[in-house]
């Protein structure tokens, strides 16, 4: 049996009870009642999936979420309970999409390559400060690749680990067993690495090198052999549901041994937003749901994250510009990953200021119950106003 404290300040104490077959937390104490709304989400979560691990003294539930208890979980607990209290939100998960170089050429990419030298060192460290400071729980490296960074280890050191997790999305070109040893030494908790497809010829065609399948589960072995949490990941349109793809990637998860498998919706953004036939429709994105259902009771196997039940509405809803900030590679600062919008650069503002701008921006101060990016009226009004000449991102101001 599991029963130890996860969470305390005063007013309230947070446990974990349970088995390996079924968790649950439960709060005590005068605030228990501001915690429910999160806690009960959470707790769906716990009982009617499986999390990655179980240990004596921690659970790890997925590579994209804090290990329960840990500094970084209880700083989500804290920000949760701003938001229910004072309607109060942070940056939770934060991603710095800032890097210039990748080792392919990927069709539907999103790197932005804007003008100018990569942000420095002492740049990308101030960022991690203030973020971290503001209250992020979650620090992930993401496009083009991370590990083109000489400093990509020292980068993850900086991370204040009693404050938040570290992760790395990589197309998982260079993750040598060295480099992986090193990055688990400085602290990372999780590398996720993306696949466009099962079929090793596929998924090279996608990614423009020959080979690249190969460097990826390559990767994957190193990064299990050094003790990262590992997540492949793919984004899901059409086709792919239609063609079985998301199945046999799942196989490839599972014959591969890593902890998760991420099916994140495909989204057309930046230089391909006009492709809206790469969107799901609802019996789609139905379908992923159901094999996240069914997948993750089962004993055996990775684990499902699916974006379409995190940011959907029987969840969190959209996360960005609410839990979610994004820093582009040109210092420009976008509510995610996806939106091609920026409200500041961090070489002229204070992130603090930017993340105020955009709290108080209508459209971000109402919650949204899924991706705004996927939402008609909000593409149709925004997203395909911005020229294909113009420069990305976008003031939203211009739009």
């Amino acid at each position: 049996m599991i029963d130890y404290q996860v969470y305390h300040r005063r007013g309230l104490s947070v446990n974990i009870e349970g088995d390996e077959k079924k968790l649950r937390l439960r709060a005590h104490g005068p605030l228990a009642v501001f915690t429910s709304p999160i806690l009960n989400k959470i707790n769906r979560m716990l009982e009617s999936e499986k999390p990655i691990a179980v240990k004596k003294d921690a659970v790890i539930f997925s590579t994209w979420l804090p290990p329960i208890p840990s500094g970084s979980f209880k700083r989500l607990i804290d920000a949760e309970i701003d938001i229910a209290l004072h309607h109060k939100y942070v940056p939770q998960a934060v991603s710095l999409n800032a890097f210039k170089q990748c080792s392919y050429s990927c069709e539907n990419c999103n790197m932005v390559r804007s003008p100018g030298p990569e942000l420095s060192t002492e740049e990308l460290k101030g960022f991690i400060d203030q973020v971290v400071d503001l209250g992020a729980v979650t620090i992930g490296f993401s496009e083009g690749d991370p590990l083109t960074r000489e400093d990509i280890v020292d980068l993850v050191r900086y991370v204040d680990k009693n404050k938040a997790i570290a992760s790395i999305f990589t197309p998982g070109a260079m993750l040598t067993e060295s480099q992986a040893e090193n990055l688990k030494r400085a602290g990372l908790y999780a590398v996720i690495i993306g696949f466009c497809s099962p079929i090793p010829d596929e998924h090279d065609a996608a990614r423009g090198v020959k080979g690249a399948f190969s460097m990826a589960t390559k990767s994957i072995k190193n990064a299990l052999d050094a003790g990262l949490y590992v997540s492949i990941h793919t984004h899901a349109n059409p086709r792919m549901i239609a063609e079985k793809k998301l199945d046999g990637l799942y196989d490839l998860a599972s014959q591969l041994n890593v902890h998760e498998f991420t099916i994140w919706e495909a989204i057309p953004s930046w230089g391909y937003r006009d492709k809206d036939d790469l969107m799901l429709n609802k019996a789609q994105r139905d379908y992923i749901l159901e094999m996240r259902r069914k997948l993750n009771k089962m004993p055996a196997g990775p684990r499902i994250f699916s974006m379409s039940f995190f940011e959907g509405p029987d969840f969190l809803g959209c996360m960005a510009g609410r839990r979610w900030l994004n820093l582009v590679d040109s210092g420009d600062l976008t509510p995610c990953i996806y939106t091609p919008i920026s409200f500041g650069n961090i070489k002229n503002e204070k992130v603090a200021d930017i993340w105020k701008k955009m709290r108080e921006n209508p459209l971000y101060r109402r919650s949204e119950k899924s991706c705004m990016m996927l939402n008609p009226e909000f593409r149709s009004k925004f997203i395909k106003k911005i020229p294909y000449n113009a420069k990305l991102p976008v003031p939203l101001e211009t739009l």
